[in-house]
């Protein structure tokens, strides 16, 4: 079987969870079929190291970004053309160009797509080629929470964004062959939002984590709080304003000295100097986020707008770290309040859970515990053959 792999990024980095989690299903497509990538490149150029960690692709076709008069034109015909803005930001027309000649060249039995935005180039191209929709999150639910919370001036269009998302993932489900998600609450949204219309198969493939996040060998002390992401994304830089702005302060007055780290990406100067201002150690483009997991006594996810699942949250709990969480930063993970994950919502009691488990060594232990089971049940390997016998019925369906 030969797929095309269509994803956002044709970058090995995995700076936040959609890169890691379309890397690893290209590993896992990888183990039962030939699989070529294309995606768009990332300011600087693929070197020799990064073909060697994108080696479970047979060929790799990078799409350049346009340039910037282009891009802003190719954005603006797109909305007008009533793209929602998350699609036009990844050019449709000029995506469509790129995977259409790669498809007419090409002898592909399956097309597999990561994420919505990227879903209207490829459903242009009407080569009957099945398609799989790799789902991420529910675009159109976290559009509406984004664009309600970033600022005034979208809030004005988060209706109009909404209808457009939702219009794109009803075409998307439809369009399809098979979608993948990775929750049984995401499939039961998209049976919801898509009305009478007729569904694919919805297969639910949990986010994971690789073999090596586990527990230190040789343990050393733990010490502070860590709190990772990718802070160019909105909803991460948003959480962490609230926990600098109404927890942090709360944490202070009774643990001045607590020792309190920033790690992950996207992690601008102004973040940055706020950060160092308030005595928070400041981790910018961290590669590994294993070895500060290991150091820290708890994981904090204060986050407030989101969707899909946390990647964070299933690494924390692969290197025996426990985890204080909003309700919504845990959203569609198997967890439960003080079995795995202590989950508070309002500022005192974010800040009281974080006081529980600095005090509370048997508690610490319990949640690292149980976070560890749970986190052996969600390793990314465990996808190789429930993707597999996806390709397989879209195979038996489709007569091949």
């Amino acid at each position: 079987m030969q797929i095309l792999h269509v994803l956002k990024w044709l970058s090995p980095v995995e700076a936040c969870g959609g890169q890691i989690r379309a890397l690893h299903l290209g590993r896992s497509l990888a183990s039962f079929a030939e699989v070529d990538a294309v995606g768009f490149l990332p300011r600087r150029q693929l070197s020799g190291e990064d073909n060697q960690n994108l080696k479970h692709y047979r060929q790799l076709f990078p799409i350049p970004l346009p340039e910037k008069i282009k891009a802003m034109r190719e954005i603006a015909c797109s909305s007008l053309a009533g793209a929602s803005l998350r699609t036009s930001r990844f050019f449709p027309n000029y995506l469509y160009t790129f995977i259409n000649k790669l498809v007419m060249e090409g002898s592909y039995d399956a097309i597999q797509v990561e994420e919505l935005p990227l879903m209207s180039a490829v459903l242009k191209m009407n080569t009957g080629i099945p398609i799989v929709f790799s789902s991420h999150n529910v675009e159109s639910e976290l559009s509406s929470r984004l664009f309600k919370k970033y600022n005034s001036a979208l809030r004005l269009f988060a209706g109009i964004e909404q209808r457009r998302t939702l219009r794109e993932e009803r075409k998307a489900l439809s369009a399809s062959a098979s979608c993948l998600v990775v929750s049984e609450r995401d499939r039961q949204q998209f049976r919801e939002l898509s009305g009478s219309a007729q569904l694919p198969p919805i297969h639910v493939l949990p986010n994971g984590v690789p073999e090596r996040f586990s527990p230190a060998k040789q343990p050393a002390k733990r010490a502070g709080i860590l709190i990772s992401g990718s802070f160019g994304w909105y909803p991460n830089k948003n959480g962490l304003h609230w926990f600098l702005d109404f927890v942090l302060p709360q944490i202070r007055r009774i643990h001045p000295d607590l020792p309190i780290r920033v790690a992950g990406s996207g992690i601008k100067s102004q973040i940055q100097q706020r950060l160092q201002k308030k005595g928070i150690s400041v981790h910018c483009d961290v590669p590994d986020m294993l070895p500060f997991l290991r150091q820290a006594q708890m994981l904090l996810v204060p986050l407030r707008i989101g969707g899909g699942t946390r990647i964070k949250i299933i690494e924390a709990w692969g290197a025996g770290l426990p985890v204080v969480s909003t309700s919504l930063g845990a959203e569609g993970l198997p967890c439960a309040h003080e079995r795995d994950i202590l989950l508070a919502d309002r500022p005192e009691d974010f800040a009281n859970s974080i006081n529980r488990l600095l005090i509370d060594a048997e508690l610490r232990e319990t949640l690292a515990a149980n976070g560890i089971s749970a986190a052996n049940g969600l390793r990314w390997p465990a996808l190789n053959g429930p993707l597999g016998n996806v390709y397989s019925q879209l195979n038996m369906d489709n007569g091949r």
